[in-house]
């Protein structure tokens, strides 16, 4: 079935997101596999992307949106509509007071536990070596090593699946567990992410980072295609 995306090009080209079509999602997952996506779409504004994404559901057009891909398995099929990603686009991030960080969905974790450590903030040592977004971390809540994106997160902005609104959901109403959130289930985007944290040793967060990137790299395929760490843990363990 051919599907039109004229539409969705043009309110690409309308917000200034750059489009590629047939892009090879192996290019943009850390397995490096996966066949063409029909368009492949990077917004440089939450505008931009909310425009996309209500685009695609008045057309009727699937619409997936990609953070850094590593926890993605894409068939060689590819991938039949649209693709859209924050991973090199929505990364601003900032100190906004003494203990917390606002950060939009598209900045790597390295970074957010880059900042943390140069402002003496503790709390956010684990993410350093997982390779993913804020947005995708938030979206599973994703942890290593004893720590948790539930530990931090205080508010998270989201739009709807139609792109028509935007609001704030609280931690509780994330309803973050175990590699879940909210967002798995009422398709929700989240934009932007506010994190909570505590003053710290700066020292000691930097041995920590140092510690659990040794742990990850004896323990991981790291310089392989992969998904690092693949198995969920059974509970109690």
């Amino acid at each position: 079935m051919n599907i039109d995306y004229t539409n969705i090009i043009e309110v690409a080209e309308k917000y200034g997101c750059q489009y590629k079509l047939n892009e090879p999602m192996s290019q943009h997952t850390t397995f490096r596999i996966g066949g063409p996506a029909d368009l492949f779409v990077t917004p440089v504004t939450v505008e931009g992307l909310q425009k996309i994404v209500s685009e695609c559901k008045k057309n009727g057009i699937y619409c997936f949106i990609l953070g850094n891909g590593s926890n993605l398995l894409v068939s060689d099929k590819g991938i039949r509509g649209v693709v859209v990603t924050t991973a090199s686009c929505l990364n601003d991030i900032e100190l906004i007071n003494a203990f917390e960080i606002k950060t939009s969905a598209g900045v790597r974790l390295s970074r957010l536990s880059d900042l943390a450590y140069e402002n003496s903030l503790t709390g956010a040592e684990f993410a350093w070596g997982i390779p993913g977004t804020v947005g995708g971390a938030v979206y599973m809540n994703a942890g290593a090593y004893g720590g948790e994106m539930v530990q931090v997160v205080k508010t998270v902005r989201v739009i709807s699946p139609d792109g028509k609104e935007d609001k704030i959901f609280t931690n509780e109403e994330m309803e973050l567990s175990y590699r879940h959130s909210i967002l798995e289930e009422n398709g929700y985007i989240a934009v932007e992410a506010t994190l909570e944290l505590t003053k710290g040793d700066k020292a000691a967060i930097l041995a920590e980072m140092k510690e659990l990137a040794t742990k990850r790299n004896t323990k991981q395929p790291v310089t392989y295609p992969s998904a690092g760490s693949t198995f969920k843990r059974p509970e109690g363990h």
